[in-house]
């Protein structure tokens, strides 16, 4: 079984694309590259910044018409990359409201690759079937938040940013960076998170299998099955080529230690969480337990559920409309602070 929902919509970016490539500093390989791409009347960077050690760092912002707060979106599991196909006709983006939101110009609004991700999705949304050795046997929680870390950083360093308004929108797995990145850089002041698991991913698993229809015998039976496979997971916790639910020991082994709401209870940032009633990839009963035990703190909390909606946020007979409204609602949220 996996734990992931697959992503419904994908945006394709309209207008001619421009680019243009600016080296700074010294003309060498170890430099900073940064590239523009201009789409008619809004425009974005892609910057990469080159390590001593391991993969570069590489990230999207936007171009606001002013200085403007900053906006991180951390996209779900698996290897799509944030845009794909840029620099050619057949450009993409897979972050859902990203686009619109960078349209506005109201905001820097800002998304990063995984180390190794392919330039373009291979296998099936959500997985990592097609992501190459690469990217399994180097992708943890912890390699990707040091990523996430270093990019927004040097974002916040930027001219048209205002360093003093950061909000970070979490979707899915990403959650469980937005909760990180909120505990390691105070300069995060919010953090929205959309379908992600409140406790750890392996309550997830437990929580499924307990809200199941089945019987207290076939629970049982699933729950030392679950049990199994996390022993086996543990015992090869930094294997990037043994598999279970379709990612590596690795990544399961990394994500099974960190609670978003633990993170969140040891940052300042204010909070806004968004669920699906009818998520069957992340119960909402993990996020519930998440809001109750920052409540129980006196934290600033907010807290959409959205009945009938999937891990997507599509309500039944709905469509990419409501799931948009629900991303406007954070950002107005984010507005009011």
């Amino acid at each position: 079984m996996s734990q992931f929902a697959k992503p419904r919509y994908r945006t394709f970016l309209p207008g001619l694309m421009l680019g243009a490539m600016l080296i700074t500093g010294a003309q060498a390989a170890s430099t900073e590259k940064r590239e523009t791409f201009g789409f008619g009347n809004w425009s974005m960077d892609r910057v990469t910044l080159p390590r001593s050690e391991g993969p570069a760092v590489r990230y999207y912002l936007s171009t606001p018409k002013a200085k403007a707060p900053l906006v991180l979106f951390v996209q779900g599991s698996g290897c799509t990359p944030p845009f794909s196909g840029l620099g050619t006709p057949e450009r993409s983006a897979s972050i859902f409201s990203w686009v619109p939101l960078a349209q506005g110009g109201r905001y820097a609004v800002m998304a990063v690759d995984k180390p190794h991700q392919p330039a373009q999705r291979q296998g099936e949304p959500g997985g990592v079937t097609g992501c190459g050795s690469a990217f399994n046997s180097h992708f943890s929680y912890d390699t990707w938040l040091a990523t996430l870390q270093q990019a927004l950083r040097h974002a916040l360093a930027r001219p048209e940013v205002d360093a003093t308004r950061v909000l970070v929108i979490g979707i899915s797995e990403g959650g469980a960076l937005a909760a990180g990145l909120a505990r390691t850089m105070p300069e995060v002041g919010a953090v929205a998170l959309s379908g992600t698991s409140g406790t750890t991913q392996l309550f997830d698993f437990v929580a499924r299998i307990h809200q199941g229809s089945g019987s207290d015998a076939e629970k049982q039976r699933e729950l030392a099955s679950l049990d199994a496979t996390v022993q086996d997971i543990l015992a090869d916790p930094s294997s990037g080529s043994k598999f279970a639910w379709d990612h590596p020991y690795r990544r399961w082994s990394s994500f099974f230690a960190q609670s978003a709401g633990d993170n969140l209870l040891q940052s300042k940032a204010r909070v806004y969480v968004v669920s699906g009633m009818q998520d069957a990839s992340t119960p909402i009963l993990s996020t519930e337990v998440m809001v109750a035990q920052l409540r129980g703190r006196g934290r600033d909390v907010t807290v959409r559920r959205v009945p009938t909606a999937n891990h997507d946020l599509v309500p039944a007979n709905g469509g990419p409309e409501q799931v948009q409204a629900e991303y406007d609602a954070i950002m107005r949220w984010f507005e009011r602070s």
